[in-house]
């Protein structure tokens, strides 16, 4: 059985074919295993032909067209179009250039055949900024950048054919409304999204099988796809940058989930891990939230980088990655998840989701911590800020039933200025007091 998912980032690819190709090649970038080459073939549908160059395959005589070719346009498209037995029809066919980081000369040879405007490019890419062959090349800057994430749970519940539901949500959100008793209903639905997770392969899997043993064989074979492209990379130590990965959850599964190298290695340097730790996230592998100083709508004017939380990019990922090699069967979270009794402890899983959420929706993921220099003792700690119509919007992630708000309260009173709709994102129903707004965890994809 064949699924197809419906992804949000293909109305975006559909504006660049109407509106900026083919001035503009639209560059697809992303983690492994996102769905980049998939959502490029769907687009190739909307065209009157299409060549997909995989350069994991591309032989030596397509691959050196790209450098000795381009000063005779005719003759590269001619031997294109022999090769892969495809015709090309000037403005009605296009050209995917699959995995173009294992051969940047392509990427650069796109600043030419732009100018030629003959037909529309798609280069997808892991990893694309990063590696050291493109550093060696002019990157064109003739290129339309969409960043491809995992799924969110809307893109999660339309592949369950939960239309109906998301509406239903989404209503209850903008009028604040409680769900009553079905809010226990999706959230059941929320915690097999939080298990499957986004990636495309395991979210297929689970419509075709409903089995999360076989979602699991598939979430950890990613994992080592990623393991062994640390390994194979160039640019930092992979030690380090394995060091970075495997602690993740041990990291986020600390009370304040702050990211302390001497946990990884008591002998530690911050100048041996800042660049590993950036190339995870550049890689899309990560997604890092740093912590602001003092809010105000540009975050980034008082984001301090020497503070940070590492989140996995995919939350399904993080699950398999906190019992990598064991059974799923062994892996305790499955259960804590599936019969809603996470601890305290474990709340990393609902923190990571809801980054996953925010960033999925555009958010840049920052989070506020104060602390009494005298006793070095935490007074205020809020899990994320983000911006809504030009105010900041604090939430907290509450993972046990039983939870205060104090840290939200006093937040509010020093920056009350600043401060627009406060959230808190717990396992109860929607409700309002005052400024505050308390929501169900799976509303967080609605801010």
């Amino acid at each position: 059985m064949e699924v197809e998912l419906k992804r949000k980032v293909y109305d975006k690819m559909i504006k660049w074919k109407n509106e900026y190709a083919p001035n503009y090649a639209l560059f697809l970038k992303g983690a492994r295993r996102v769905g980049k080459s998939t959502l490029a073939l769907k687009l190739a549908n909307e065209y009157k032909s299409f060549i997909e160059i995989r350069f994991d395959k591309a032989p030596s005589e397509i691959k050196e067209l790209f450098i000795n070719s381009l000063e005779d346009l005719d003759y590269f498209f001619n031997k294109l179009q022999v090769h892969y037995k495809t015709r090309l029809y000037p403005g009605e066919s296009l050209i995917i250039l699959d995995e173009i980081q294992l051969f940047p000369e392509a990427r650069q040879a796109l600043k030419t055949l732009l100018e030629d405007k003959r037909y529309h490019y798609v280069e997808t890419g892991s990893l694309a900024s990063i590696t050291k062959k493109s550093k060696k090349i002019l990157i064109p800057s003739e290129e339309y950048t969409i960043e491809v994430l995992p799924m969110d749970f809307e893109e999660f519940m339309w592949a369950l054919d939960e239309d109906y539901t998301l509406d239903l949500v989404k209503d209850h959100f903008a009028n604040l409304k409680p769900l009553g008793k079905i809010n226990k209903d999706i959230m059941k639905k929320f915690r097999e999204y939080i298990l499957v997770g986004g990636m495309p392969q395991a979210v297929c899997e689970y419509i075709k099988t409903k089995d999360f043993g076989r979602v699991d064989f598939i979430k950890q074979s990613i994992i080592n796809l990623y393991e062994n492209d640390i390994d194979t990379q160039e640019e930092e130590n992979p030690v380090y940058v394995k060091n970075v990965f495997a602690h993740i959850p041990a990291e986020l599964s600390k009370h304040d989930k702050q990211f302390v190298l001497s946990y990884i290695d008591n002998k530690a340097r911050k100048r041996e891990y800042e660049e590993p730790i950036k190339w995870l996230n550049d890689a899309m592998i990560i997604n890092v939230a740093e912590r602001v100083n003092e809010p105000s709508v540009v975050f980034n004017l008082t984001a301090d980088n020497t503070s940070f939380k590492c989140y996995m990019g995919d939350t399904g990922l993080l699950i398999s990655l906190a019992y990598k090699n064991k059974d799923y069967l062994e892996n305790e979270l499955y259960e804590a998840i599936l019969f809603d009794k996470l601890h305290t402890n474990e709340g990393m899983i609902i923190e990571n989701v809801v980054s996953q959420c925010l960033r999925a929706n555009g958010h840049e993921v920052f989070f506020y911590k104060k602390t009494d220099k005298e006793s070095k003792t935490t007074t205020i700690e809020i899990d994320f800020l983000i911006r809504i119509r030009n105010k900041v919007s604090p939430i907290e992630v509450k993972s046990s039933d039983r939870y205060t708000i104090s840290s939200l309260m006093k937040f509010k009173n020093m920056y009350t200025n600043r401060i627009g709709t406060q959230y808190v994102l717990h396992n109860g129903d929607v409700k309002r007091e005052g400024e505050i707004v308390y929501l169900p965890y799976y509303m967080a994809f609605c801010l």
